[in-house]
């Protein structure tokens, strides 16, 4: 008797090439998910795509730029024409570091168009597919801004993450009975270069850390990969920190 194995699932991770994002890809791949990887600039995306396909699976570079409304029109497209099992909504971004005194309004569209509004048009383009064939999942990952309200040079971060915790909550209501799961990842302080963008005391920093460490990807990774996943098949609109007890 012949038995055919089913196609592996696909899984779009935004800002997948790079800190928290690359760790992502690499833990859908270990799976055996492909990887469809959107980057804006990530000078070893090819030599991440080599060690994705070096597990059997396929890992196609999508390079745009999400702060650009052409960039999301070019991704949703993908969503709305191509099987997507599972989207990560993790590209994110400051956007501007500076004392919420100083904030002007475009500063705050801008963090609110990249961090909340962009994932929310995702989510709704890679929505109806998932819906008509009976599997989907989506993980949008916040950050733990989102619970303490950011710092005071990050108020708009907070705020940006917060709302993408509402998208979670709408969309995880409408795909529970059809197996469309959505959640909320908030990854704490995690060791990436991202903190190299606003520069900070990571040692001070830590020592508030219950855990008394800074946190790795991989270990958001691990999350992001369980709940985005066939591993999941019950938890839904939920918002879990991996944050080291913060």
């Amino acid at each position: 008797m012949n038995v055919t194995s089913a196609p592996p699932r696909t899984v779009l991770v935004t800002g997948g090439a790079s800190g928290i994002g690359r760790a992502i890809s690499l833990a859908y791949a270990a799976k055996g998910w492909n990887v469809l990887c959107h980057y804006r600039t990530a000078p070893d995306v090819a030599e991440l795509a080599a060690r994705i396909e070096a597990l059997g699976v396929a890992c196609e570079p999508i390079r745009t730029d999400l702060a650009d409304p052409a960039g999301v029109e070019a991704v949703t497209a993908l969503l709305r024409e191509r099987p997507v099992d599972a989207l990560v909504n993790n590209a994110g971004s400051y956007i501007v570091h500076r004392p919420f005194p100083e904030l002007t309004l475009a500063d705050l569209e801008t963090s609110f168009r990249l961090n909340a509004f962009t994932p929310a048009l995702l989510a709704a383009a890679a929505f109806p597919g998932m819906r008509e064939r009976g599997f989907g999942r989506i993980v949008n990952i916040s950050s733990i801004a989102a619970k303490y309200g950011g710092a005071a040079t990050s108020l708009h971060y907070g705020m940006a993450k917060r709302a993408l915790e509402g998208v979670t909550l709408t969309l995880g209501r409408e795909g529970a009975a059809v197996n469309v799961l959505v959640n909320s990842v908030r990854p704490g302080v995690v060791d990436t270069a991202f903190h190299t963008r606003f520069p900070k005391d990571l040692t001070r920093r830590a020592a508030m850390i219950p855990a008394r460490r800074l946190g790795l990807a991989e270990e958001v990774a691990r999350v992001v990969a369980f709940l985005g996943s066939e591993d999941n098949t019950y938890v839904t609109r939920e918002c879990l920190a991996v944050a080291g007890g913060e």
